[in-house]
């Protein structure tokens, strides 16, 4: 590409001409019209831009200490030649617009993904700076990895498909007493302990050195069972010791009874649990568990639940909870890979899951999709299908249906979506998808005798989803508990959660910054020379800090503002912070303090691969707004006054032609004075579009912008010091609409064109960079020359 090409006009190429023989002739330009169409003060401005030199030549002549760098797209720095070319031939040092950033590196289960970012870095020129753009944000963090480290526990009704009829009063120990419960044996003693499982409290029993028999240790509730019934059993042990603990029923007399399963358990709670039909009267009196195989060994007892077995509504849909492997369930379309593996803690409560993986060029739903078994029909009856679904990133998933009146309904399918869609959104969390067909217009097909459904779930490439407890039931006799809303769609009976308390999830969180901070630093190690480590911290409108007193200060796409999660034990945790594709706001400081800002520079300090490594805070409006100036400055202060240090601020500056020099000048002023380093981090200089219209440039405001680029750098190297002057990064490279999807669409904010050319504005960077008018001092040989070589290109 001949980036800057231009046509000529017959008399431009005739001053050329006139000019040729002149050496030391200087061009002057008379002054400019602002009637002149774009075509005319533009082209002779663009024949003198041309003979400039590249940027980075500017910064090696005037200002060898400065890093003057772009913000550039890593897409089209690595698909486009064009593009890339442009930016290794002007500047010293990038910026990633997004590449960088938590919600785009990390997945939502946590790990790292860096093949992007490597791919730039092998490609960059020798030298060319890196900046780490950035370690905490308040938006585009990984938002379903960061709540699932902190969500309360999903505490799931009985598996399977019965619970118990629990007669044991003191299940969980919660009163902080053994009431009720007696020992035998002699040998053991009983005391009750802080924590339990997930609970305050849980029996702790010690054996005593003289323990040789299991009966030497037993654990009673007094309970007579009566012939003929179903009992169940269920509760949570662990011993440091690895003992083998096992439920029965006794005489306490006669000490026959029944004896049932045996649980080896260790350090890790362990769900213990069964039942049994009490078919022969032995006068069981009483229930419990005995363990005393082993001498001084330790056991913790917690939830004992005992009763007769409840039934449940029956089932419809086979090897729901996929014991029996991919038995019933056939695979139409297997993308990568559908399978049932061991996973721990499902919601079923056997440990197996279906797992699916889309394929890499999956778009469509249909592109990985599993079939049910086939179901009979029932006319006149409601049906509820519910299942759990989680997947290693936001996916995307749906249900359609055969022998059902509409095979591809909308749905509200968690009851938290804003209205019926076609598909639901997973995460890293288990997400209960639950609701009755005929409560959203389609019903069984009559005449059909057979009915089945398919998960789909090939929306979005390389995916991987799991699937359990899938449960279809007849809820003709419920339904009109269960449908008090159009939704039709209720929380499963018995779900509960328990909530982290507020110095868990601290220490969780610090724990999960510090771990992203030393992952992303330690793989990037020298080539980044300087940090973003916390961006945007003040909130426009307050001048206070994200996350800390109720104040987040951004919103949805759909204008909701952010606000304070809700946790309750009956909804779980609500967080109330926009997750819409690409946004995943988080606020570190609302569950970590103020001191989140002093442990992320602690952290990054002590991950930096070495100690020359810069750190900074930057924010935007610094220029217009003197009270989030101040606000930031105090921000840094803080972290400084508090046992971290913050070497640099950097201003983003997304202005537009109307700024002041006297703003400008007041803002680098007041930053000089911190005695920090000071970079611009984000210049871009936009005309202002309205109604979201692509704007065409007036010559006047094509000059304008040029002016406003060349006073603002102007302002930077005159009112910084040379000791604090750090970087200066101009905001993407060009007007290309593919730089402007998402940010000043249809604006034209930089210093080439959409076709990658120079404009106005390229003359005022290098002007600014210079200190005076450079091309003032071309020659009459420099226009010869530039004359013969586009000749020679022609």
């Amino acid at each position: 590409m001949k980036r800057n090409k231009i046509a000529y006009s017959a008399a431009a190429l005739a001053l050329t001409l006139l000019t040729s023989g002149c050496e030391e002739q200087i061009m002057e330009w008379k002054p400019g019209d602002p009637t002149v169409e774009i075509s005319e003060i533009p082209l002779q401005l663009q024949e003198q831009i041309m003979l400039y030199k590249p940027i980075k030549d500017y910064v090696a002549q005037y200002h060898p200490h400065l890093n003057l760098a772009i913000g550039i797209g890593a897409d089209m720095y690595l698909s486009d030649p064009d593009y890339k070319a442009v930016v290794d031939e002007n500047f010293t040092g990038i910026t990633l617009g997004n590449a960088m950033k938590m919600g785009v590196l990390m997945k939502s289960n946590g790990t790292l993904d860096f093949t992007t970012v490597d791919k730039v870095l092998a490609s960059l020129p020798q030298g060319m700076k890196f900046y780490g753009h950035n370690l905490l944000w308040h938006t585009q963090q990984q938002q379903a990895y960061l709540k699932s480290l902190i969500a309360p526990q999903m505490v799931l009704p009985p598996s399977g498909d019965s619970g118990i009829a629990n007669i044991i009063t003191n299940s969980d120990f919660e009163n902080g007493t053994r009431t009720g419960w007696t020992g035998d044996g002699g040998h053991y003693t009983m005391t009750v302990v802080s924590p339990g499982h997930d609970s305050n409290y849980a029996a702790k029993l010690e054996c005593d050195d003289q323990t040789s028999a299991n009966y030497d240790c037993q654990l009673w509730w007094d309970f007579n069972l009566e012939e003929g019934k179903t009992y169940a059993y269920r509760f949570w042990a662990k011993s440091p010791d690895n003992i083998q603990v096992q439920f029965l029923g006794q005489n306490s007399s006669t000490y026959d009874g029944v004896y049932c399963d045996v649980f080896t358990v260790g350090n890790d709670w362990t769900l213990c649990e069964g039942s049994f039909v009490y078919e022969q009267s032995k006068d069981v009196n009483r229930i419990g568990i005995q363990f005393g195989n082993y001498k001084n060994a330790v056991l913790y007892i917690d939830d004992f639940e005992f009763g007769e077995k409840t039934e449940a509504p029956a089932g419809l849909c086979p090897n729901g909870d996929f014991s029996k492997g991919m038995e019933g369930w056939t695979a139409q379309n297997e993308g990568a890979g559908v399978s049932v593996i061991d996973m721990d803690g499902t919601p079923s409560g056997n440990n197996k899951v279906m797992k699916l993986i889309s394929s890499a060029d999956s778009k469509e739903a249909y592109d990985l999709q599993v079939l049910s078994p086939d179901m009979p029909t029932m006319p006149g009856s409601k049906v509820e299908i519910s299942f759990f679904v989680k997947s290693e990133g936001t996916g995307k998933g749906r249900l359609t249906f055969k022998g059902m009146t509409n095979e591809w309904p909308w749905i509200n399918w968690t009851g938290n979506q804003s209205s019926w869609a076609e598909a639901f959104e997973t995460s890293a969390e288990w997400t209960q998808i639950k609701f009755v067909m005929q409560d959203y217009s389609f019903d069984f097909t009559e005449g059909e005798s057979m009915w089945n459904f398919n998960l789909e779930f090939g929306y979005i490439p390389d995916m991987t989803y799991y699937i359990d407890n899938i449960v279809v039931t007849d809820v003709t006799e419920q339904s009109a508990a269960k449908t008090a809303s159009r939704s039709g769609v209720s929380r499963a009976s018995g779900i509960t959660f328990i909530p982290k308390s507020a110095e868990e999830k601290k220490a969780i969180l610090l724990d999960a910054m510090e771990t992203w901070i030393k992952d992303v630093m330690t793989h990037m190690g020298d080539r980044v020379d300087a940090w973003d480590v916390i961006n945007e911290p003040i909130a426009d409108g307050y001048n206070k800090w994200r996350g800390i007193d109720n104040i987040f200060g951004s919103s949805a796409n759909d204008g909701t503002p952010d606000s304070a999660p809700v946790e309750t034990e009956e909804g779980g945790l609500n967080l109330n912070w926009a997750s819409d594709a690409g946004n995943q706001h988080w606020y570190w400081g609302y569950y970590l303090g103020k001191d989140y800002a002093v442990k992320a520079f602690e952290f990054a300090r002590k991950h930096a691969p070495n100690p020359d490594v810069k750190l900074f805070v930057n924010d935007y409006n610094l220029e217009t707004s003197p009270g989030k100036l101040a606000a930031l400055i105090d921000f840094v202060n803080y972290i400084d006054n508090n046992g971290a240090h913050v070497d640099g601020i950097g201003t983003q500056m997304h202005v537009n032609i109307g700024i002041t020099k006297e703003q400008v000048d007041a803002m680098f002023q007041t930053l000089a004075a911190t005695g920090k380093l000071i970079r611009i981090t984000e210049l871009d200089i936009a005309f202002g579009v309205e109604d979201g219209k692509d704007i065409t440039p007036s010559a006047e405001q094509l000059i304008q912008q040029s002016e406003a680029y060349n006073m603002i750098l102007t302002s930077y190297l005159t009112n910084i010091p040379k000791e604090q002057q750090s970087s200066i990064t101009l905001w993407s490279l060009s007007d290309n609409k593919k730089e402007h999807e998402y940010w000043l669409k249809g604006d034209a904010p930089n210093i080439f064109d959409k076709d990658y050319a120079r404009k106005v504005a390229y003359k005022g960077v290098c002007d600014a960079l210079a200190g005076f008018d450079i091309g003032a001092e071309f020659s009459g040989d420099a226009w010869k020359d530039l004359y013969q070589k586009e000749e020679t290109e022609e």
